[in-house]
Parts: C-alpha cells; structure tokens; sequence
C-alpha cells in the first residue's frame, strides 16, 4: 500500500495525474461493498488508484490528465453499484 501511495504521488509531482479525489460513500456494509464501487469507479476509465475502505466510507483515486471525471460521473458509478456518493473533495 505505501509504494502505491508513494508512486501515485511521484505521478501526480510529474502531471500524469489532474488530481486527486475523496468521495464519501454512504451505505457501504460490507466487502463486497468495496468490490462493487472499486469495478463502477475502474470502469469509468478516467480513475487510477482506487482505494475504497468500509471502515472510514471513502473512496480516494487519481483522476488521469486528459481525462476529467465530473462529479456527476462519480455520482452515478456509486449510484451503479449501489451506494451514494455523499461528499466529493478534489485535491490539484
């Protein structure tokens, strides 16, 4: 988990990344949880990175530069696998 972390920020120091985001999840519960939000997220093509934790409910990624995801393409990948995107944070 800490070479991910420390290449994503390297990425992210060289411009591979646009940014990096936080997404509060509401009614996540369990395990599968986590794999249903991580695959909608992944199949936007515009994510990297994907951590989401059932622990604390968030979701964090890198939005790819070039390839801007919106609030609303978020929204409705949570919305797919079941699950409200509540609070969305983006970090340059």
């Amino acid at each position: 988990m800490k070479i991910s972390f420390i290449l994503a920020t390297l990425a992210l120091s060289f411009g591979v990344y646009a940014a990096k985001l936080e997404v509060d999840v509401a009614g996540m519960t369990c395990g599968m949880c986590v794999s249903a939000i991580t695959k909608e997220l992944e199949a936007t093509e515009k994510a990297t990175g994907i951590s989401v934790n059932l622990e604390t409910k968030k979701a964090r990624f890198e939005e790819l530069k070039g390839k801007k995801i919106s609030d609303s393409e978020i929204k409705a990948a949570i919305k797919k696998a079941g699950y409200e995107a509540v609070k969305i944070s983006r970090k340059q």
